[in-house]
Formats: C-alpha cells, sequence, structure tokens
C-alpha cells in the first residue's frame, strides 16, 4: 500500500481569510473551520488545543501540509514560520500546496478550461491542464474574461478534506524540502 495513504498529517490553511485546520489519523479526519480569523499571532494556542481537544500529538504526525496561495500572505507568514519552528524541534517535514491543486480537486466540470480564484477583488486564473503544477505560471485580472464560460469561478475555496490533499499526495504535487531547505537532514 502507498505510504502516503497511511500518514498522518496536518494541513493548515490561512491564505484566503478563514483558518482551516485539517488533521488525518488513522483514517479519520479531524477539522477546525474558522471563518474570517485575523489573528495568525494566536495560530500557536488555537493548534495546541485543537489537538489536546482531539487527544491527538504532534508527535504522531508524518508531516505538515501548508497552503501557499494564492491569497493573503501576511498571516501566512506568521503560521508557517510557526510551523517550521514546531516541525524544525519535532523533526517533521513540511510540504507545500496551493489553491489551484485544491481547487482542481473538487472540480466536477470537464468542459472548463480554466480556474480563476477571486481574492480581494481579483482574479487568478490558471489553465486547468496545469493546475497540478505547482510552479505554472498564473494570470491575475481585475476583471474575469468576457468569454469566460469555460472557466470555472470560485469566490472561496470549497469546502475540501483529507481526500482532496490525498490527491495531492499520491500524485506527488506538493513542494517538498527544496522549498523548505533546513530540513535536509532530517
Amino acid at each position: 500500500m502507498n505510504r502516503a495513504m497511511n500518514s498522518r498529517f496536518c494541513s493548515i490553511d490561512f491564505t484566503l481569510g478563514s483558518l482551516i485546520l485539517i488533521v488525518k489519523e488513522n483514517n479519520s479526519d479531524f477539522a477546525l473551520v474558522k471563518d474570517k480569523f485575523s489573528n495568525s499571532e494566536n495560530f500557536i494556542n488555537i493548534l495546541l488545543n485543537f489537538f489536546k481537544q482531539n487527544n491527538l500529538k504532534l508527535e504522531d504526525l508524518n508531516f505538515f501540509m501548508i497552503n501557499l496561495g494564492p491569497g493573503g500572505f501576511v498571516g501566512l507568514r506568521n503560521i508557517l514560520s510557526s510551523i517550521k519552528s514546531i516541525a524544525l524541534v519535532k523533526k517533521i517535514k513540511v510540504l507545500g500546496f496551493n489553491n489551484f491543486q485544491i481547487l482542481k480537486s473538487t472540480i466536477n466540470d470537464q468542459d472548463c478550461e480554466k480556474v480563476a480564484l477571486e481574492v480581494n477583488n481579483r482574479f487568478y486564473i490558471k489553465d486547468i491542464k496545469i493546475c497540478d503544477d505547482y510552479y505554472s505560471k498564473f494570470t491575475v485580472q481585475n476583471v474575469l474574461e468576457k468569454n469566460s464560460d469555460k472557466i470555472v469561478k470560485f469566490s472561496k475555496l470549497p469546502k475540501y478534506t483529507s481526500r482532496n490533499l490525498q490527491y495531492i499526495l499520491d500524485n506527488k504535487l506538493f513542494i517538498d524540502i527544496k522549498l523548505f531547505p533546513i530540513y535536509e537532514n532530517i
């Protein structure tokens, strides 16, 4: 069986103004969603309380998965530095993914050509065929294209679970140690 299928991980998403924590352990999902979350400085307390309330242990994690955007980056930097600190002390790997990968894993419309994510009145647009490629380019527009009938538009991320994250893991679509060089010796 694929090692990723048995992995225990914590996914953290703070790119679009909400805090989404998903922990996968023993084929169970534990989730916390805080809409309109703006206090990223309080993130560590929320994370530790979430683990305590659900009888989870950071030490049992194989890795963290962090959503790297597009979206708001000020809070993301705070959360990322917190997670990198925990990961360094606990020797837990950190993987990155992006919103386009989540969006692609939730789309059922086979006729769409592009995905558009609206963030702060701007549209981040990517060709659906290259959503899986983390490093592929996307465009940013203030107004959605006029011929947008083949574009699936999202004003927020749809609800997702560890199953969507598993798609990223199984297909090795994540950003790995190259982005987080402090973990090379772990």
